[in-house]
């Protein structure tokens, strides 16, 4: 019941705080079988909650055991699907708490359950692989052959991508390839040392393939801000963002040194010019607006000044928190996110006392979907952006039209077409 809770919370809460969320190859996962799931991991516990609340079935997931030290803790993080897993940082007994934390995972895949692991084995802004630790291996190898008997167990790769840290931005998960492993059976009952070291590197293969990665981990920032272009293209297609940035990084890594910095170079002159003309990317490769957003504009009016009233508090007190108290940036999404659920839990149920006590059934109704207007509000904020860009780049194409058909030149060799 709690699990279902946090999930509804999490729920509405994702969807006011990103912009899009897109999920693909949603088919791809096996339905009523034994799964693990392995996963990039760059936005700390942020990754196990978004893949928990949109991959639409129950979901158990390995976190630092360091957070599970109090009772209270272990009980609530325990209901809530979570399974400490320790490092050699976190004291002694650490391979007998490991063992149990294997032999809990075991017997959820037995039970037919999904099980997520982040095999890299810590969260990580670089979009540079790691080598795959190797306990996602044994867990599996365990679970489908440990007890003489063979079991359909599935290893299945997610790719997640933030398009950055904050709220606006826009969620990426998509369902990659799975592979089964009865081909490692009989190594693994001869010599399980060597098949937990086969299906590593097999599942680094697999891993590999599925994931938004780059080879130099230095070159991650520039990667990222021409797939956060993609986003801002009228064409964007959920089906082909994966491939299109898996292209956008192979591209990066064929610049030599002088033309990466070249590259660089007129990244930071497009971005210099659009904060000049206070216009922006998505501006340039949109084409005009259409008179449909206008009048969405104009009739959600009412609707950002109802939610810019009620939610301007818990909004605002959850940025200022998440600003104060994280200095990691992959763990800044996850407070943020974190905090606004439960300050907006907490905040839509003194909404509803009151709208109860003032106005009876119509208040607490009104109340309860006083989210939807937080959402609006943010919508409105986003739209009237866009427009006013619209209007400056109309501006300067007055202005300096050789300008503006420079930018949408820069552009293109920016996104290497």
């Amino acid at each position: 019941m709690l699990y279902r809770f946090a999930y509804v919370l999490m729920w509405v809460t994702f969807r006011i705080f990103f912009r899009r969320i897109d999920v693909v190859g949603l088919e791809q996962l096996p339905k009523g079988k034994p799964v693990i799931l392995i996963a990039n991991h760059p936005a700390s516990f942020l990754d196990a909650m978004v893949l928990a609340v949109f991959l639409r079935r129950s979901l158990h997931f390995y976190v630092r055991g360091d957070i599970f030290s109090h009772p209270i803790a272990y009980r609530i993080l325990t209901i809530l699907h979570m399974i400490p897993i320790y490092s050699k940082e976190h004291g002694d007994g650490i391979l007998q708490k490991n063992k149990r934390t294997f032999d809990r995972g075991r017997k959820l895949l037995s039970k037919g359950k999904m099980l997520l692991v982040f095999p890299e084995g810590f969260s990580r802004l670089s979009k540079e692989l790691a080598p795959l630790k190797k306990g996602a291996a044994r867990v599996a190898l365990q679970t489908a052959f440990g007890d003489g008997q063979q079991t359909a167990l599935h290893i299945q790769a997610i790719a997640i991508n933030y398009s950055w840290h904050g709220r606006g931005s826009s969620l990426f998960i998509r369902v990659g390839e799975n592979m089964q492993i009865q081909h490692h059976q009989e190594k693994y009952l001869n010599n399980p040392a060597q098949a937990i070291n086969a299906l590593t590197q097999e599942m680094q293969e697999l891993f590999h393939r599925n994931v938004i990665h780059i080879q130099d981990g230095s070159r991650t920032g520039l990667a990222e801000e021409l797939m956060r272009m993609q986003y801002r293209d009228p064409s964007f297609q959920s089906h082909t963002f994966f491939d299109a940035s898996r292209s956008i990084c192979e591209n990066v890594m064929k610049l030599d040194e002088p033309l990466y910095h070249q590259h660089l170079g007129l990244l930071d002159k497009y971005q210099k010019i659009l904060l000049r003309w206070r216009t922006n990317d998505r501006r340039v490769a949109s084409s005009h607006p259409s008179l449909k957003n206008l009048i969405l504009i104009f009739l959600i009016l009412p609707f950002f000044l109802v939610g810019l009233i009620l939610w301007y508090i818990p909004g605002t007190m959850a940025k200022r928190i998440a600003d104060k108290t994280v200095t990691r940036i992959d763990f800044y999404t996850s407070v943020y996110t974190g905090v606004l659920g439960v300050m907006g839990l907490l905040w839509c149920t003194g909404l509803c006392i009151a709208g109860w006590y003032l106005f009876s059934w119509i208040g607490l109704a009104l109340a309860m979907l006083s989210p939807l207007y937080a959402y609006l509000a943010l919508w409105w904020l986003d739209m009237i952006k866009r427009e006013l860009a619209h209007l400056r780049f109309r501006e300067l194409e007055a202005v300096n039209h050789r300008l503006s058909e420079e930018l949408t030149e820069m552009r293109k060799r920016l996104i290497f077409e």
